[in-house]
Protein backbone atom coordinates (compact mmCIF):
# COMPACT_ATOMS: atom_id res chain seq x y z
CA UNK A 1 0.00 0.00 0.00
CA UNK A 2 1.48 3.70 -1.12
CA UNK A 3 1.72 6.44 1.70
CA UNK A 4 -1.04 7.88 0.19
CA UNK A 5 -3.44 5.91 0.59
CA UNK A 6 -1.74 4.94 4.12
CA UNK A 7 -2.63 8.53 5.14
CA UNK A 8 -6.14 8.57 3.81
CA UNK A 9 -6.77 5.58 5.50
CA UNK A 10 -5.17 6.99 8.95
CA UNK A 11 -6.81 10.76 8.53
CA UNK A 12 -10.25 8.66 8.09
CA UNK A 13 -10.14 6.42 11.49
CA UNK A 14 -8.65 9.82 13.81
CA UNK A 15 -11.78 11.57 11.80
CA UNK A 16 -14.37 8.69 12.70
CA UNK A 17 -13.39 8.79 16.60
CA UNK A 18 -15.62 11.40 17.57
CA UNK A 19 -18.08 11.21 14.51
CA UNK A 20 -21.62 10.66 15.37
CA UNK A 21 -23.06 7.48 15.38
CA UNK A 22 -25.10 8.29 12.29
CA UNK A 23 -21.76 9.02 10.85
CA UNK A 24 -20.02 5.39 12.24
CA UNK A 25 -23.21 3.48 10.78
CA UNK A 26 -22.71 5.25 7.61
CA UNK A 27 -19.22 4.09 7.02
CA UNK A 28 -19.94 1.33 7.89
CA UNK A 29 -22.92 0.35 5.81
CA UNK A 30 -20.62 1.66 2.65
CA UNK A 31 -18.15 -0.57 3.48
CA UNK A 32 -20.36 -3.12 4.09
CA UNK A 33 -22.07 -2.80 1.08
CA UNK A 34 -18.58 -2.81 -1.04
CA UNK A 35 -17.69 -5.95 0.80
CA UNK A 36 -20.67 -7.93 0.23
CA UNK A 37 -20.67 -6.98 -3.82
CA UNK A 38 -16.81 -7.92 -3.79
CA UNK A 39 -17.08 -11.66 -1.80
CA UNK A 40 -20.16 -12.63 -4.21
CA UNK A 41 -17.70 -11.24 -7.57
CA UNK A 42 -14.27 -12.69 -6.65
CA UNK A 43 -14.79 -15.93 -3.57
CA UNK A 44 -15.99 -18.93 -5.41
CA UNK A 45 -16.87 -20.36 -2.07
CA UNK A 46 -18.99 -16.91 -0.84
CA UNK A 47 -20.55 -17.23 -4.65
CA UNK A 48 -22.08 -20.39 -4.30
CA UNK A 49 -22.41 -19.78 -0.14
CA UNK A 50 -24.83 -16.43 -1.05
CA UNK A 51 -26.71 -18.06 -3.90
CA UNK A 52 -29.86 -17.91 -2.24
CA UNK A 53 -29.65 -14.33 -1.58
CA UNK A 54 -30.99 -11.77 -3.56
CA UNK A 55 -28.19 -9.92 -5.21
CA UNK A 56 -27.92 -6.26 -4.15
CA UNK A 57 -29.14 -7.31 -0.68
CA UNK A 58 -26.98 -5.51 2.22
CA UNK A 59 -28.87 -6.94 5.01
CA UNK A 60 -26.52 -9.01 6.59
CA UNK A 61 -29.04 -11.02 8.77
CA UNK A 62 -29.74 -12.66 5.34
CA UNK A 63 -26.41 -14.47 4.96
CA UNK A 64 -25.54 -17.45 6.24
CA UNK A 65 -22.86 -17.52 8.72
CA UNK A 66 -19.68 -19.24 8.72
CA UNK A 67 -17.54 -21.26 10.62
CA UNK A 68 -13.70 -21.72 10.70
CA UNK A 69 -14.25 -25.26 9.84
CA UNK A 70 -15.91 -23.99 6.85
CA UNK A 71 -13.57 -21.51 5.66
CA UNK A 72 -10.26 -24.14 6.40
CA UNK A 73 -12.07 -26.97 4.37
CA UNK A 74 -13.34 -24.82 1.11
CA UNK A 75 -10.05 -22.60 1.75
CA UNK A 76 -8.65 -22.25 -1.93
CA UNK A 77 -12.56 -21.25 -2.75
CA UNK A 78 -12.53 -18.41 0.03
CA UNK A 79 -9.33 -16.76 -1.03
CA UNK A 80 -9.34 -14.23 -3.98
CA UNK A 81 -6.06 -14.48 -4.98
CA UNK A 82 -6.10 -17.73 -7.28
CA UNK A 83 -1.99 -18.05 -6.57
CA UNK A 84 -3.10 -18.92 -2.75
CA UNK A 85 -3.68 -22.30 -1.94
CA UNK A 86 -3.94 -24.50 1.20
CA UNK A 87 -1.13 -26.70 0.16
CA UNK A 88 1.07 -24.36 0.15
CA UNK A 89 0.25 -21.98 2.89
CA UNK A 90 0.24 -25.46 4.73
CA UNK A 91 4.14 -25.49 3.92
CA UNK A 92 5.00 -21.85 5.03
CA UNK A 93 3.47 -22.15 8.13
CA UNK A 94 5.24 -25.60 8.83
CA UNK A 95 8.44 -23.86 7.82
CA UNK A 96 9.26 -21.57 11.13
CA UNK A 97 12.46 -19.85 9.53
CA UNK A 98 9.60 -18.32 7.46
CA UNK A 99 7.93 -16.78 10.95
CA UNK A 100 7.71 -12.80 9.99
CA UNK A 101 8.39 -13.59 6.30
CA UNK A 102 4.87 -12.74 3.60
CA UNK A 103 3.76 -15.17 1.45
CA UNK A 104 4.42 -14.60 -1.77
CA UNK A 105 6.54 -12.14 -0.60
CA UNK A 106 2.77 -10.21 -0.24
CA UNK A 107 0.82 -11.59 2.46
CA UNK A 108 1.78 -12.16 6.16
CA UNK A 109 0.01 -15.70 7.41
CA UNK A 110 -1.11 -15.84 10.89
CA UNK A 111 -2.18 -19.00 12.04
CA UNK A 112 -4.36 -19.74 15.31
CA UNK A 113 -4.52 -22.75 17.62
CA UNK A 114 -7.12 -25.18 17.67
CA UNK A 115 -8.66 -23.96 20.96
CA UNK A 116 -12.46 -23.45 19.88
CA UNK A 117 -12.50 -26.69 17.64
CA UNK A 118 -10.48 -26.17 14.58
CA UNK A 119 -6.82 -24.39 13.96
CA UNK A 120 -7.09 -21.29 11.42
CA UNK A 121 -4.62 -20.16 9.01
CA UNK A 122 -5.76 -16.74 7.70
CA UNK A 123 -4.46 -14.64 5.22
CA UNK A 124 -3.66 -10.80 5.97
CA UNK A 125 -3.74 -7.59 2.92
CA UNK A 126 -2.20 -4.38 3.09
CA UNK A 127 -5.10 -2.88 4.41
CA UNK A 128 -5.51 -5.40 7.31
CA UNK A 129 -2.17 -4.43 8.43
CA UNK A 130 -2.36 -0.77 8.08
CA UNK A 131 -5.30 -0.57 10.50
CA UNK A 132 -3.85 -2.97 12.79
CA UNK A 133 -1.38 -0.26 13.57
CA UNK A 134 -3.53 2.94 13.31
CA UNK A 135 -6.71 1.49 15.20
CA UNK A 136 -5.56 1.00 18.83
CA UNK A 137 -3.65 3.98 18.71
CA UNK A 138 -6.93 6.06 18.23
CA UNK A 139 -7.89 5.03 21.72
CA UNK A 140 -4.24 4.71 23.36
CA UNK A 141 -2.55 8.29 22.32
CA UNK A 142 -4.31 10.50 24.76
CA UNK A 143 -2.34 8.19 27.56
CA UNK A 144 1.07 9.98 26.24
CA UNK A 145 -0.61 13.42 27.03
CA UNK A 146 1.65 14.27 30.26
CA UNK A 147 4.42 14.99 31.74
CA UNK A 148 5.48 11.81 33.33
CA UNK A 149 4.44 9.00 30.46
CA UNK A 150 6.23 11.02 27.85
CA UNK A 151 9.36 10.63 30.29
CA UNK A 152 8.83 6.89 30.51
CA UNK A 153 8.71 6.95 26.52
CA UNK A 154 12.00 8.72 26.10
CA UNK A 155 13.62 7.13 28.53
CA UNK A 156 13.15 3.91 27.69
CA UNK A 157 13.68 4.97 23.78
CA UNK A 158 9.87 3.87 22.71
CA UNK A 159 10.44 -0.05 23.36
CA UNK A 160 7.74 -2.63 23.36
CA UNK A 161 7.43 -5.83 25.16
CA UNK A 162 5.21 -8.11 23.49
CA UNK A 163 4.43 -11.57 25.71
CA UNK A 164 3.22 -13.82 23.49
CA UNK A 165 3.68 -17.64 22.59
CA UNK A 166 6.56 -17.92 19.85
CA UNK A 167 7.84 -21.14 17.85
CA UNK A 168 4.90 -20.53 15.54
CA UNK A 169 3.15 -18.02 13.03
CA UNK A 170 0.98 -16.91 15.64
CA UNK A 171 -0.33 -13.15 14.97
CA UNK A 172 1.91 -12.04 18.01
CA UNK A 173 5.39 -13.84 17.53
CA UNK A 174 4.78 -13.93 13.45
CA UNK A 175 3.49 -9.89 13.32
CA UNK A 176 6.57 -8.72 15.69
CA UNK A 177 8.62 -10.62 13.06
CA UNK A 178 7.42 -8.58 10.57
CA UNK A 179 7.76 -5.40 12.16
CA UNK A 180 11.60 -6.37 13.16
CA UNK A 181 12.42 -7.15 9.51
CA UNK A 182 10.48 -4.22 7.81
CA UNK A 183 11.07 -1.29 9.92
CA UNK A 184 14.13 -0.08 10.65
CA UNK A 185 13.21 2.13 13.50
CA UNK A 186 11.34 -0.58 15.55
CA UNK A 187 13.34 -3.54 14.51
CA UNK A 188 15.20 -2.72 18.17
CA UNK A 189 12.40 -1.40 19.84
CA UNK A 190 10.02 -3.98 20.08
CA UNK A 191 10.51 -7.33 21.37
CA UNK A 192 9.20 -10.57 22.00
CA UNK A 193 8.74 -12.65 25.10
CA UNK A 194 7.37 -16.08 25.62
CA UNK A 195 5.41 -16.74 28.68
CA UNK A 196 6.18 -20.50 28.45
CA UNK A 197 9.69 -19.84 29.87
CA UNK A 198 9.96 -19.68 34.05
CA UNK A 199 8.53 -16.65 35.55
CA UNK A 200 12.34 -16.19 36.51
CA UNK A 201 13.71 -15.75 33.53
CA UNK A 202 10.76 -13.83 32.07
CA UNK A 203 11.68 -10.98 34.91
CA UNK A 204 14.86 -11.12 34.51
CA UNK A 205 14.69 -10.52 30.55
CA UNK A 206 12.23 -7.27 31.71
CA UNK A 207 14.66 -5.91 34.05
CA UNK A 208 17.44 -6.27 31.36
CA UNK A 209 14.98 -4.72 28.50
CA UNK A 210 13.21 -1.86 30.12
CA UNK A 211 9.89 -1.51 28.31
CA UNK A 212 8.19 1.66 27.65
CA UNK A 213 5.12 -0.58 26.43
CA UNK A 214 3.73 -3.63 28.49
CA UNK A 215 1.49 -5.91 25.92
CA UNK A 216 0.73 -9.16 26.64
CA UNK A 217 -1.58 -12.28 27.84
CA UNK A 218 -3.93 -10.49 30.91
CA UNK A 219 -2.48 -13.55 33.47
CA UNK A 220 0.64 -13.26 32.61
CA UNK A 221 -0.20 -9.45 33.37
CA UNK A 222 -1.20 -10.31 36.68
CA UNK A 223 1.64 -12.46 37.90
CA UNK A 224 4.36 -9.36 36.38
CA UNK A 225 2.37 -7.27 39.05
CA UNK A 226 2.97 -9.51 41.97
CA UNK A 227 6.61 -9.70 40.93
CA UNK A 228 6.26 -5.71 40.50
CA UNK A 229 5.33 -5.61 44.02
CA UNK A 230 7.53 -7.96 45.57
CA UNK A 231 10.58 -5.97 43.88
CA UNK A 232 11.58 -9.15 41.42
CA UNK A 233 10.46 -7.00 38.92
CA UNK A 234 11.77 -3.42 38.43
CA UNK A 235 10.03 -1.86 35.24
CA UNK A 236 8.34 1.60 34.80
CA UNK A 237 6.18 1.69 31.66
CA UNK A 238 4.11 3.87 30.39
CA UNK A 239 1.45 2.32 29.43
CA UNK A 240 0.41 -1.53 29.91
CA UNK A 241 -2.12 -3.50 27.42
CA UNK A 242 -3.94 -6.87 28.76
CA UNK A 243 -4.94 -8.86 25.79
CA UNK A 244 -5.81 -12.19 24.60
CA UNK A 245 -7.67 -13.30 27.93
CA UNK A 246 -10.42 -11.98 29.61
CA UNK A 247 -9.70 -9.49 33.04
CA UNK A 248 -11.50 -7.83 35.40
CA UNK A 249 -12.05 -4.09 36.61
CA UNK A 250 -10.44 -5.33 39.95
CA UNK A 251 -7.58 -6.79 38.27
CA UNK A 252 -6.63 -4.01 36.06
CA UNK A 253 -7.02 -1.25 39.03
CA UNK A 254 -4.15 -3.88 40.54
CA UNK A 255 -2.24 -3.33 37.36
CA UNK A 256 -2.64 0.16 37.63
CA UNK A 257 -1.08 0.53 40.98
CA UNK A 258 1.83 -1.87 40.22
CA UNK A 259 3.11 -0.42 37.56
CA UNK A 260 2.10 3.12 38.59
CA UNK A 261 0.48 3.81 34.58
CA UNK A 262 -2.20 3.32 32.58
CA UNK A 263 -3.86 0.22 31.59
CA UNK A 264 -5.71 -0.20 28.00
CA UNK A 265 -7.61 -3.25 27.44
CA UNK A 266 -7.72 -4.63 24.14
CA UNK A 267 -9.60 -7.46 22.52
CA UNK A 268 -8.62 -8.81 19.08
CA UNK A 269 -8.87 -12.29 17.41
CA UNK A 270 -6.81 -13.43 14.54
CA UNK A 271 -9.36 -12.66 12.23
CA UNK A 272 -9.48 -9.00 12.93
CA UNK A 273 -7.08 -7.96 15.42
CA UNK A 274 -8.28 -4.63 16.65
CA UNK A 275 -12.01 -5.70 17.69
CA UNK A 276 -12.19 -2.95 20.40
CA UNK A 277 -9.52 -0.97 22.59
CA UNK A 278 -10.49 0.45 25.98
CA UNK A 279 -10.40 4.27 26.24
CA UNK A 280 -9.41 6.77 29.00
CA UNK A 281 -12.93 6.37 31.26
CA UNK A 282 -12.64 2.13 30.94
CA UNK A 283 -14.58 0.98 28.55
CA UNK A 284 -13.78 -1.02 25.46
CA UNK A 285 -14.80 0.34 22.22
CA UNK A 286 -15.77 -1.12 19.17
CA UNK A 287 -13.94 -0.30 15.94
CA UNK A 288 -17.37 -0.41 13.96
CA UNK A 289 -15.99 1.68 11.51
CA UNK A 290 -14.05 -1.39 10.11
CA UNK A 291 -15.73 -4.96 11.43
CA UNK A 292 -19.41 -5.49 12.37
CA UNK A 293 -20.28 -7.61 15.39
CA UNK A 294 -23.30 -9.29 15.73
CA UNK A 295 -23.66 -11.34 19.45
CA UNK A 296 -26.00 -14.16 18.99
CA UNK A 297 -27.26 -17.01 20.99
CA UNK A 298 -26.71 -20.79 20.11
CA UNK A 299 -29.31 -20.59 16.92
CA UNK A 300 -27.23 -17.29 15.54
CA UNK A 301 -30.15 -15.12 16.31
CA UNK A 302 -29.46 -11.81 17.65
CA UNK A 303 -29.19 -11.33 22.02
CA UNK A 304 -30.59 -8.16 23.50
CA UNK A 305 -28.27 -5.62 24.51
CA UNK A 306 -27.02 -5.94 27.81
CA UNK A 307 -27.25 -9.94 27.40
CA UNK A 308 -24.43 -12.23 27.48
CA UNK A 309 -24.16 -14.07 24.19
CA UNK A 310 -23.26 -17.50 23.16
CA UNK A 311 -20.88 -16.90 20.77
CA UNK A 312 -20.36 -13.49 18.24
CA UNK A 313 -20.18 -12.75 14.74
CA UNK A 314 -17.38 -10.78 12.60
CA UNK A 315 -17.36 -9.14 9.70
CA UNK A 316 -14.19 -7.85 8.53
CA UNK A 317 -14.58 -4.77 6.09
CA UNK A 318 -10.65 -4.53 5.84
CA UNK A 319 -9.53 -7.82 4.70
CA UNK A 320 -10.37 -8.55 0.98
CA UNK A 321 -7.58 -11.64 0.26
CA UNK A 322 -9.50 -13.69 2.93
CA UNK A 323 -12.55 -12.20 3.80
CA UNK A 324 -14.73 -12.74 6.59
CA UNK A 325 -18.51 -12.48 6.46
CA UNK A 326 -20.41 -13.25 10.02
CA UNK A 327 -17.72 -15.49 10.87
CA UNK A 328 -18.53 -17.66 14.49
CA UNK A 329 -15.10 -15.87 16.30
CA UNK A 330 -16.65 -17.94 19.73
CA UNK A 331 -16.45 -15.46 21.81
CA UNK A 332 -19.06 -14.97 24.66
CA UNK A 333 -19.81 -10.85 24.43
CA UNK A 334 -22.03 -8.19 25.48
CA UNK A 335 -22.79 -4.98 23.82
CA UNK A 336 -24.45 -1.95 25.19
CA UNK A 337 -26.61 0.70 23.61
CA UNK A 338 -25.37 3.26 26.36
CA UNK A 339 -22.92 6.20 25.01
CA UNK A 340 -19.64 6.32 26.80
CA UNK A 341 -18.89 9.09 29.37
CA UNK A 342 -15.66 9.85 27.21
CA UNK A 343 -18.18 11.44 24.29
CA UNK A 344 -17.30 8.49 21.80
CA UNK A 345 -20.40 7.56 19.71
CA UNK A 346 -18.27 3.93 19.05
CA UNK A 347 -20.67 1.22 20.98
CA UNK A 348 -19.26 -0.36 23.82
CA UNK A 349 -18.71 -4.13 24.74
CA UNK A 350 -17.70 -6.63 27.64
CA UNK A 351 -15.72 -9.93 26.58
CA UNK A 352 -15.64 -13.22 28.45
CA UNK A 353 -13.10 -14.57 25.71
CA UNK A 354 -10.84 -17.43 26.48
CA UNK A 355 -11.12 -18.94 30.06
CA UNK A 356 -8.64 -20.57 31.84
CA UNK A 357 -6.79 -20.49 35.53
CA UNK A 358 -3.44 -20.18 36.54
CA UNK A 359 -1.92 -23.09 37.85
CA UNK A 360 0.69 -22.68 41.06
CA UNK A 361 3.07 -25.84 42.09
CA UNK A 362 5.57 -26.03 44.30
CA UNK A 363 9.11 -26.99 43.41
CA UNK A 364 11.26 -29.27 45.10
CA UNK A 365 13.07 -26.62 47.39
CA UNK A 366 9.75 -25.14 48.53
CA UNK A 367 8.89 -22.40 46.04
CA UNK A 368 5.44 -21.59 44.53
CA UNK A 369 5.42 -21.20 40.98
CA UNK A 370 2.60 -19.81 38.56
CA UNK A 371 2.08 -21.97 35.33
CA UNK A 372 0.17 -19.91 32.68
CA UNK A 373 -3.05 -21.08 30.99
CA UNK A 374 -1.91 -19.93 27.08
CA UNK A 375 1.15 -21.28 28.04
CA UNK A 376 0.18 -24.95 29.09
CA UNK A 377 -2.66 -25.43 26.72
CA UNK A 378 -0.21 -23.93 23.99
CA UNK A 379 2.30 -26.63 24.51
CA UNK A 380 -0.30 -29.42 23.81
CA UNK A 381 -1.42 -27.15 20.65
CA UNK A 382 1.51 -27.30 19.03
CA UNK A 383 1.62 -30.62 18.95
CA UNK A 384 0.65 -32.08 15.21
CA UNK A 385 -2.33 -33.86 15.11
CA UNK A 386 -3.66 -32.47 18.30
CA UNK A 387 -7.39 -30.53 16.99
CA UNK A 388 -8.43 -29.41 20.57
CA UNK A 389 -7.63 -29.63 24.66
CA UNK A 390 -8.80 -28.97 28.00
CA UNK A 391 -6.05 -29.45 31.03
CA UNK A 392 -8.08 -29.97 34.99
CA UNK A 393 -5.65 -30.16 37.70
CA UNK A 394 -7.94 -32.62 39.42
CA UNK A 395 -4.82 -33.22 42.69
CA UNK A 396 -1.77 -31.17 43.51
CA UNK A 397 0.47 -33.28 41.41
CA UNK A 398 -2.03 -34.48 39.05
CA UNK A 399 -3.01 -33.22 35.27
CA UNK A 400 -5.63 -34.88 33.09
CA UNK A 401 -5.31 -34.03 29.90
CA UNK A 402 -8.32 -34.16 27.26
CA UNK A 403 -7.52 -34.26 23.93
CA UNK A 404 -9.42 -34.33 20.30
CA UNK A 405 -7.03 -36.01 17.72
CA UNK A 406 -7.21 -35.42 14.16
CA UNK A 407 -8.82 -38.45 12.13
CA UNK A 408 -5.35 -39.12 9.97
CA UNK A 409 -3.06 -38.94 13.10
CA UNK A 410 -3.08 -41.92 15.51
CA UNK A 411 -3.56 -41.23 18.93
CA UNK A 412 -1.45 -42.85 20.37
CA UNK A 413 1.46 -41.19 18.91
CA UNK A 414 0.14 -38.16 19.45
CA UNK A 415 -0.44 -38.61 23.58
CA UNK A 416 3.25 -39.62 23.66
CA UNK A 417 4.13 -36.22 22.37
CA UNK A 418 1.87 -34.43 24.31
CA UNK A 419 3.34 -35.90 27.88
CA UNK A 420 6.63 -35.69 26.70
CA UNK A 421 5.96 -32.23 25.68
CA UNK A 422 4.03 -31.70 28.70
CA UNK A 423 6.85 -33.35 30.89
CA UNK A 424 9.65 -31.37 29.49
CA UNK A 425 8.19 -28.36 29.74
CA UNK A 426 6.89 -28.41 33.53
CA UNK A 427 10.15 -29.56 34.40
CA UNK A 428 11.95 -26.69 32.15
CA UNK A 429 9.98 -24.48 35.27
CA UNK A 430 11.74 -26.53 37.72
CA UNK A 431 7.94 -28.73 38.55
CA UNK A 432 8.85 -32.36 38.90
CA UNK A 433 6.90 -35.12 40.00
CA UNK A 434 3.65 -34.23 38.25
CA UNK A 435 1.69 -36.82 36.69
CA UNK A 436 -0.16 -36.94 33.52
CA UNK A 437 -3.21 -38.22 32.66
CA UNK A 438 -4.86 -38.99 29.47
CA UNK A 439 -8.61 -38.68 29.96
CA UNK A 440 -11.36 -40.48 28.56
CA UNK A 441 -13.82 -38.34 27.81
CA UNK A 442 -12.94 -35.18 24.70
CA UNK A 443 -12.89 -31.66 25.09
CA UNK A 444 -16.42 -30.72 26.04
CA UNK A 445 -18.37 -27.32 27.25
CA UNK A 446 -18.92 -26.13 30.32
CA UNK A 447 -22.74 -27.95 31.00
CA UNK A 448 -24.12 -25.27 33.58
CA UNK A 449 -22.59 -22.09 31.61
CA UNK A 450 -21.49 -23.36 27.68
CA UNK A 451 -18.12 -21.72 28.05
CA UNK A 452 -15.64 -23.85 26.85
CA UNK A 453 -12.67 -23.59 29.22
CA UNK A 454 -8.87 -24.31 28.75
CA UNK A 455 -7.39 -24.72 31.39
CA UNK A 456 -8.49 -24.95 35.35
CA UNK A 457 -8.26 -26.86 38.41
CA UNK A 458 -10.26 -28.76 40.72
CA UNK A 459 -8.42 -28.39 43.62
CA UNK A 460 -9.80 -26.04 46.38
Amino acid sequence: MNPITKGKITLDVWRAKWATRLEIETRQRRRLADMLSFVRQQSRFYKQHYADVPEGSTNLKAFPPVTKSMLMESFDDVVTDTAITKAETDAFVADESKIGQRFLDRYPIWTTSGTTGEPGTFVQDDMALTLLNVLPDRWMLDVFFGIDPLRRLVEHNLRQAEIAVTGGHFAGASGIALLQRESTFLENRVQIFSPTQPLTDLVAELNRYQPALLVGYATVLRELARTQRDGRLDINPAIVCPTAEPISEAEKRDLERAFDCAVREMYGATEFFPIAVECSHGNLHINTDWVVIEPVDEDYQPVEPGVPSETVLITNLANRVQPLVRHDLGDSVTMYDERCSCGSAFPIIEVEGRQGDVLHFETADGRELPVFPLALSSVVEEVPGVRRTQLVRTAPSVICVRLEVTSNRDEVDVWGQVSADLKAFLEDQGITGITLERATESPQRDPRSGKFRHVWSEQI
